[in-house]
């Protein structure tokens, strides 16, 4: 039995036959799927294009693929299932057992190695994948459409160990146990982000004669560049277009935002800047404004989603990031939530489909169609899928020692912090709220949350970071409360108000033209509590706290560009609406 129920299908059920056509039978892994047939339709689509035919590649190559894949995921279930696909294609057990532990002595051609080494960067580091890479293989005699089939047949093996640990279904054949597969650890200096191409040929074709195309352009407005990549093989741009409409479309169980904010958190997870600029502006379009897409792709927990909404994201990133510890208790956790068993199998669908899509851009090396607000770097490798890329990003930060005692049960730890960070939190939520009282009640409520909330913070900033920018959302959300803001960003960064100032002067500090510091302060605290809310805090946290702008614009769920545009906006505001106090000065000592 899987972890959710199943319901009879008949043997004539079309994905069902072109299932027996591939694998000489049909999956327990897509039988676990029968209460969303159109879900089966997908994948089996994809199955179908990606490995059916023999063009390029033959049928061993790509079960050499899949097999060192899973291996790679550790996913018991596709080991055994391409272990026993090998074994019916001829293969000794032996060979088989020395493809996933030492290839060298497998057995294989030069050209076999230089596949499977290229195949298992792309599933396991996809983001150091470069143009390097695809040269390396065309000078192995690959030509680019084999690459294309080998890209194809990586991102179908991520899909389904995706769909496998999620579903946890009874194993076809007795179950093998993965070796461990040795993946060199990437050198951050390599590191390329998937959008340095893109890598291959293509075949210039038009909505007008091909369909799939004209489909994209009616859902997107465009044809994404990832799909204009793969012209070399239509079949799979068919059946890829066929996924979205049976996964992504429907809005009958999980909404499109939902679906949205599911391939976010993924691709941000898998440092996938060309998807996560591409689902930010989805989302824009549905009506989220810029500053909450980019929360919710940062660190949803401080995101204004529901708390159902956070449970569901905790449960895909989970399942994408770290399968090793998925089990039938994450199921059993979104059911208590309210969550259905069909809503459950599609967040999974749409989380394996979303790992196809991630490996597929990373390997073609597809530029963003979108401009992307924020680009994923090494500096974010501890959201990779693979734990041993992770990094010690707290490194330098005088707080760590303190998380980690807080983070292992030591309550005089996070005494600590408070007393380290009380002031710094104080002055911003004044900042915030202009009310000494309100700031007081806030402060404690972003020490409170912070508390419950630590296992949460995994080290991608520094800790005081991360604690004010809690203390930005709660200082936000008392606002709001207080029904004097509505929302704290606009849709997009480029209807920020039009501000031009009118009475721009040089500020000097010269004791002759300015008031006595003392007067100074209070002019420019009161000139700055007149500015909007988050104009009042990018200052706050920029000029006033110290904060760098790589750490103000990750407290504010901001682009680095973004949160530049928006402090230089707040200054020139600042500035105009101090200049008429100067300028009186000034008359005053007889200038």
């Amino acid at each position: 039995m899987s972890y959710v129920r199943q319901v009879e299908l008949s043997t004539t059920f079309p994905p069902f036959v072109w299932l027996q056509k591939l694998f000489g039978f049909v999956p327990n892994v897509f039988r676990a799927q029968t209460l969303l047939p159109r879900i089966i339709e997908a994948e089996a689509g994809l199955a179908s294009a990606v490995l059916l035919e023999e063009r390029a590649l033959s049928r061993t190559r790509k079960e050499f693929i899949l097999l060192a894949v899973a291996a790679a995921n550790q996913n018991r279930y596709w080991v055994t299932e391409h272990h026993q696909m090998l074994r019916l294609l001829g293969l000794p057990e032996r060979q088989l057992d020395e493809i996933v532990t030492d290839r060298d002595k497998a057995g294989i051609s030069t050209l076999d190695l230089e596949l499977l080494d290229f195949a298992l960067k792309l599933a396991k580091n996809a983001p150091w994948v470069s143009g390097e890479d695809i040269a390396r293989l065309r000078a192995q005699g690959f030509n680019d459409e084999a690459v294309l089939e080998a890209i194809l047949v990586t991102a179908l093996a991520n899909f389904f160990c995706i769909l496998s640990t999620g579903l946890g279904p009874m194993p076809d054949f007795a179950l093998r146990v993965p070796n461990s597969v040795n993946i060199p650890r990437p050198d951050p200096a390599s590191y390329v982000g998937g959008t340095s191409g893109p890598y291959l040929s293509v075949i210039e074709r038009s909505p007008d004669t091909f369909p799939p195309f004209a489909y994209f352009v009616e859902r997107f407005g465009s044809i994404p560049n990832i799909f204009r990549a793969q012209t070399l093989r239509p079949e799979a741009i068919e059946a890829e277009a066929g996924a979205f409409r049976n996964v992504l479309q429907p809005e009958d169980l999980l909404s499109h935002v939902q679906k949205e904010c599911i391939l976010l958190v993924v691709s941000a997870a898998n440092l996938n800047t060309y998807c996560v600029a591409a689902h930010c502006e989805m989302l824009r379009m549905m009506g989220l404004s810029t500053a909450e897409s980019d929360q919710i792709a940062v660190d949803h927990h401080q995101a204004e989603i529901s708390g159902e909404n956070k449970r569901l994201l905790d449960f895909v990133l989970k399942l994408a990031v770290r399968p090793s510890e998925f089990g039938r208790e994450d199921i059993d956790g979104l059911r208590r939530c309210g969550f259905t068993e069909e809503h459950i199998l599609e967040a999974i669908a749409v989380t394996g489909l979303n790992n196809f899509i991630n490996t597929l851009q990373m390997g073609l090396g597809t530029t963003p169609d979108i401009e992307p607000r924020r680009v994923f770097g090494p500096q974010d490798a501890h959201l990779l899928p693979s734990g041993e890329h992770q990094t010690d990003s707290t490194q330098g930060d005088a707080d760590a020692e303190f998380v980690t005692k807080v983070r292992g049960g030591d309550p005089d730890a996070f005494e600590e912090l408070v007393t380290r960070h009380e002031c710094r939190v104080y002055r911003t939520l004044v900042s915030i709220t202009g009310n000494a009282e309100e700031a007081q009640d806030a402060m404690q409520e972003t020490f409170l949350k912070a508390f419950q909330h630590i296992g949460n913070f995994h080290g991608r900033s520094k800790f005081s970071t991360w604690l004010l920018a809690i203390a930005t959302n709660v200082g936000l959300q008392r606002l709001r409360e207080r029904r004097r803001l509505g929302r704290f960003e606009e849709p997009g960064p480029e209807v920020e108000e039009e501000f031009r100032p009118r009475h721009v002067r040089p500020w000097a500090d010269d004791p002759e033209q300015l008031y006595s510091q003392a007067e100074r302060r209070g002019l420019v605290e009161g000139a700055l509590m007149t500015l909007s809310p988050k104009y009042r805090v990018v200052l706050v946290l920029r000029d006033l706290e110290q904060l760098s702008g790589e750490e103000t614009a990750a407290a504010l769920g901001l682009g680095i560009a973004a949160m530049k545009a928006r402090l230089f906006r707040a200054r020139m505001m600042l500035r105009e609406a101090l200049s008429p106090h100067f300028a009186s000065t000034a008359k005053r000592m007889g200038q």
